[in-house]
């Protein structure tokens, strides 16, 4: 699975050919030079429930939904930084901020001037002011949003649905006069408990023909991801309208909600670097980008190699720690102690199968090869294989006594052996 220039692909795919197993090949589209995921994706009683569209959009909120993290802020100079590297990577529009101050203001206006391939979209609430703001920076398009469950439209923003539509109509109206990209985001949608309710509200809404796209929000992450799928169908044939999903980490659901929308047949996802965002957080942009990328051949413009560098430099200007096992970016996550699993990718090596034990090339999204940690669970493969790389020469039982002190060291230093350890141990049970 690793190439490095297309003579080594075109071995590599050569070799599989040959290369069964009991009668069972490796077929595209589920393996290819860079990957193996499972084949059930494509299964065509799978596919005949998908309606995804031809191209999906991320629409990166790290700017604004990230930044109402608690205890999260960027500066005005780390905002332009970061949306220039989301540029880079290939979001298709980035959520620049909230136009109700003077810094998010300029940022917006800055962004907007500097050409990027990225549309800047701001959030807009129904207010002539923010309108206005977002207007006069000149930004791409605007997130017009407000919530629609009817009890916050009654008890928190004393809206009725009717003159609320009228409203959103009425600044999207304003907001096309000024050439821009309109859509709009009905949040904690997922609660209401009358489905003729949102047809009404949504139908009325998608008569406008200066609104572009219609997304609506799981705010709390709580719809089960068939109860999402349904409703995103429904949402679709309401509208006759793009759609876009936008939902929380809450419960847990956000990748399977997602993809779920996806699935339905919204075009876009709304995202966010290292899943930043209110509470539990949005869905993560690197786990939708490799999803998409990797498991249902959807292309949705993202550089897979820059997703580790954003997310790194995310993490560093956010201050927020990523957890090690977190997917698609952390940094433990082709750490590997297990004795079995280094004899596998021992066994493996310079087969089509080399990096089968992993869920994907590390160098698929920029991140460093997988390293063995030696510890607890070291075996005898994962011994060999270190004396090996130091050209020393062991018996078996000097093998065997250096593999069970190194599993005793483990449980004292569980963040796995420092390497001057590891030398003193070699050289104390082979100096003989």
């Amino acid at each position: 699975m690793r190439s490095t220039n297309g003579y080594d692909v075109y071995k590599r795919l050569k070799m599989t050919k040959n290369f069964e197993a009991f009668g069972v090949g490796l077929n595209a589209p589920a393996y290819s030079d860079n990957k193996w995921v499972s084949p059930f994706n494509w299964w065509p009683e799978v596919r005949r429930q998908m309606h995804t569209a031809d191209k999906i959009r991320l629409h990166d909120v790290t700017l604004r939904d990230g930044e109402q993290t608690a205890r999260i802020a960027f500066t005005p100079e780390e905002k332009l930084y970061i949306a220039q590297e989301l540029d880079k990577l290939g979001v298709a529009s980035i959520e620049s901020g909230l136009p109700a101050t003077p810094e998010d203001i300029e940022v917006i206006k800055t962004l907007s001037s500097m050409s990027l391939k990225a549309k800047i979209v701001p959030l807009v609430r129904i207010m002539e002011s923010d309108v206005k703001a977002a207007i006069d920076a000149k930004a791409d398009g605007m997130l017009l949003e407000f919530g629609i469950n009817p009890h916050i439209m009654k008890y928190v923003y004393k809206k009725d649905p009717k003159s609320l539509v009228q409203e959103i109509k009425e600044y999207a109206k304003e907001a096309k006069r000024n050439g821009m990209y309109v859509e709009f985001m009905g949040w904690d949608a997922f609660r209401c408990d009358d489905v003729g309710f949102l047809q009404d509200f949504f139908t009325d809404l998608a008569d406008s023909e200066d609104i572009d796209r219609i997304t609506v929000a799981d705010t709390f992450g709580m719809g089960h991801p068939l109860a999402t799928y349904e409703f995103m169908r429904r949402l679709i044939q309401w509208t006759k309208k793009p759609t876009g999903f936008h939902i929380h980490n809450d419960y847990g659901m956000a990748a399977a909600n997602s993809l779920m929308a996806v699935s339905a047949g919204a075009d876009t996802v709304h995202t966010s670097v290292n899943g930043l965002g209110e509470r539990a957080g949005n869905v993560a942009t690197e786990e939708m980008a490799l999803i998409f990328q990797h498991l249902l051949e959807l292309d949705a413009g993202i550089q897979l190699d820059k997703l580790k560098m954003v997310s790194d430099l995310v993490a560093e200007v956010s201050k927020a720690k990523l957890a090690k096992n977190k997917p698609v970016v952390g940094d433990g996550l082709f750490e590997v102690e297990s004795g079995i699993v280094v004899h596998a990718l021992e066994s493996l090596k310079g087969t089509p199968l080399e990096d089968a034990i992993l869920p994907f090339q590390p160098s698929t999204v920029g991140h460093e090869p997988f390293q063995v940690v030696f510890g607890r669970g070291t075996g005898m493969h994962s011994v060999r294989k270190l004396l090996k790389s130091r050209n020393i020469s062991a018996s078996d039982e000097q093998v065997a006594e250096l593999q069970h002190r190194i599993k005793a060291a483990g449980l004292i230093f569980k963040n796995g052996l420092p390497r001057a350890m590891i030398d003193n141990l070699i050289l104390e049970i082979t100096k003989n």
